[in-house]
């Protein structure tokens, strides 16, 4: 996600989630099956039970715009202990809920859907069937036919758990849209992605062709009616990025065909949200290549990559503030470049001016809240980026690409902390950069010498 004064989601309007209290069901003794479609005999299912921790592996999701009603099959880890799982599921009325044999108890409360799953030493897979609604701007599913469910609103959409360090794999069918209209989302992500990934769009789309990189990422944008100019405009330079991306990062992870759709977010808004492999860029901010730029980076921090904790925030967003600013300064000159980082310079100031926290990288993990503790913001962002651009001065860019890639290499798909990263940089280029990173990220000012030492 991008937000700054250039290019941000103005009055987001995120706040926290709010439970919604919903009555439990549970198989009655006149349905419950005695065999399975095979007519093999059935255990009895348990009883419902709370168990979050339940890492969740493959979510296929099958949406009906028509009728907003869908249904989730998920696969859970298996367990020889717990015969519980949870699931977020606050903006959702739930319908039935079973396995492949039959149906399975369940109990919704507090915007949290528990089941009962019998153990099991491999995977479980758990059938809901259940209706949503469109929610607040950026809280799922929205007026204007586009979702948007970062950080933590994936229950508005889909029974999900939110914690950023349980990925999942997607596959995504959305059918029902209003004639004329359609339906822009990946079909599939085929690695482990945190649940604010999956995303869709519907409108009166045509599709523009950008073109592929070196190493055969098909490159398109999606824009609405009177959009061209701006598509163009904000792709100019997209194949270029992606290319140094993959170069300087690793090839992208997230299929054949990416890149940008343009969404409706209001008059106000300007910016974007990395739902890769088709990230979704504001009406207002598609002609712009910073933005795209920004987004396109995480597919590689952010998506590639998840935080293993809401602390871990700036592994993304800073992180990807940086890659910006080389990938703007590779592909349109160094004087674009330097403009990328004059204007951070003056969102650094604006934030240090600001009320908000000032520590980018907290301690801990679990403890904060990304929104209510205005973790984000651009103290993350932009303390990052300025912590990686003193970590390239010190080490140099021959040192550091190599140690940002291979940290992406090894945890593609995966969770990680920042201080992993870090590891990496000590590993990889040879420079402990612990001093750097507490003065930069966990320190309520900006360092006098700005510069590693």
């Amino acid at each position: 996600m991008r937000i700054d004064g250039h290019a941000r989601l103005v009055g987001i309007g995120i706040v926290a989630l709010t439970a919604v209290a919903a009555l439990g069901c549970s198989i009655s003794e006149n349905e419950k099956p005695t065999t399975s479609s095979s007519g093999t005999p059935l255990d009895e299912p348990p009883e419902p039970s709370a168990d979050l921790g339940r890492n969740v592996q493959k979510t296929a999701l099958t949406v009906d715009l028509s009728t907003l009603t869908a249904t989730a099959v998920v696969d859970i880890a298996g367990s020889t202990e717990s015969e519980g799982a949870s699931f977020e599921a606050a903006g959702l009325a739930i319908q039935s809920v079973s396995r492949p044999e039959g149906p399975l108890k369940w109990s919704l409360a507090q915007g949290q859907l528990d089941v009962g799953v019998p153990t099991s030493l491999g995977s479980s897979t758990v059938i809901i069937e259940y209706s949503l609604a469109e929610q607040a701007q950026f809280q799922g599913l929205m007026a204007k036919g586009s979702t948007l469910v970062w950080p933590y609103f994936c229950g508005n959409l889909f029974p999900c758990h939110s914690d950023p360090a349980d990925g999942t794999t997607f596959e995504l069918t959305v059918t029902g849209a209003p004639t004329g209209l359609t339906t822009v989302y990946p079909q599939a992500i085929a690695i482990d992605a945190p649940s604010y990934q999956i995303a869709w769009a519907t409108g009166a789309y045509t599709k523009l062709d950008v073109g592929t990189t070196f190493q055969g990422t098909h490159l398109v944008a999606h824009y609405l009616p009177g959009g061209l100019a701006d598509a163009q405009k904000g792709t100019a330079v997209l194949v270029d990025v992606m290319n140094f991306y993959e170069t300087m990062l690793g090839g992208y992870p997230f299929g054949a065909e990416a890149g940008a759709i343009a969404v409706d977010w209001g008059p106000t808004a300007y910016g974007g949200m990395e739902h890769h492999p088709f990230w979704h860029v504001s009406t207002l901010a598609m002609g712009d290549p910073w933005i795209q730029a920004h987004e396109a980076a995480h597919g590689w921090f952010g998506g590639g990559v998840r935080p293993a904790c809401w602390e871990d925030f700036v592994l993304s967003e800073g992180t990807v503030s940086y890659l910006e600013a080389r990938a703007i300064d590779e592909t349109m000159g160094a004087a674009e470049g330097q403009k990328v980082w004059t204007h951070y310079q003056n969102r650094l100031t604006a934030a240090m001016a600001g009320t908000a926290p000032k520590i980018a990288w907290p301690e801990g993990c679990g403890e904060v809240d990304v929104l209510q503790d205005q973790l984000f913001g651009d103290i993350a962002y932009m303390k990052g980026a300025f912590f990686f651009r003193a970590l390239e001065a010190k080490m140099g860019k021959a040192k550091l690409d190599p140690s940002l890639k291979a940290f992406f290499l090894k945890y593609k798909g995966r969770a990680a902390h920042f201080q992993d990263l870090l590891n990496f940089v000590k590993t990889v280029g040879g420079y402990d950069a612990t001093a750097c990173a507490t003065a930069w990220l966990r320190s309520e000012t900006v360092p006098a010498e700005q510069v590693c030492p």
